[in-house]
């Protein structure tokens, strides 16, 4: 099968290119694989993988990929370096970003305020006093709207 870029060699490797609506299937040779900026090359890993015991448990680490489960909390500092490379392809990210905390004063207090003020809506729900419900109806409104702005303003 020819590359199907240059369609003068021989296609050695299959290459998909991805778009918002559609994948490309491409045979592409080694020249235009490196012209995209493609390494294709085997990554091996330098120093020959020893087999790395837990001073814990004992648990080797080649029994640990068998079956995936450590063997105590040692564990993870004696496989830290290989634990390490398996987190990454799992959660790229190790850090937990988390919430961010609210800084604004103005935002804790409006929303302290929106809390009491929907519990006075359901009050005055309850006691069948419709007028007052609509007035803190609209007052919930507008707290909400105002909160969006200081958020907008934030951000």
């Amino acid at each position: 099968m020819k590359c199907d870029l240059c369609g003068k060699n021989n296609a050695k490797y299959k290459y998909y290119e991805v778009n918002s609506n559609s994948i490309k299937e491409l045979n592409i040779c080694g020249e235009c694989a490196k012209k995209k900026g493609i390494d294709f090359t085997l990554k091996v890993s330098k120093s020959p993988t020893k087999n790395i015991i837990c001073p814990g448990c004992g648990l080797k680490f080649s029994s640990f990929k068998k079956n995936n489960r450590l063997g105590c909390s040692e564990c993870y500092n004696a496989f830290h370096s290989k634990l390490k490379v398996i987190f990454k392809q799992i959660q790229p990210d190790i850090t937990n970003r988390g919430k961010k905390p609210i800084k604004d004063v103005r935002v804790l207090s409006m929303k302290k305020e929106l809390r009491e003020l929907q519990r006075n809506l359901e009050d005055y729900v309850n006691m069948e006093k419709y007028e007052e419900a609509v007035q803190i109806r609209n007052k919930i409104e507008e707290y909400q709207q105002k909160l969006k702005s200081i958020s907008r303003e934030n951000d």
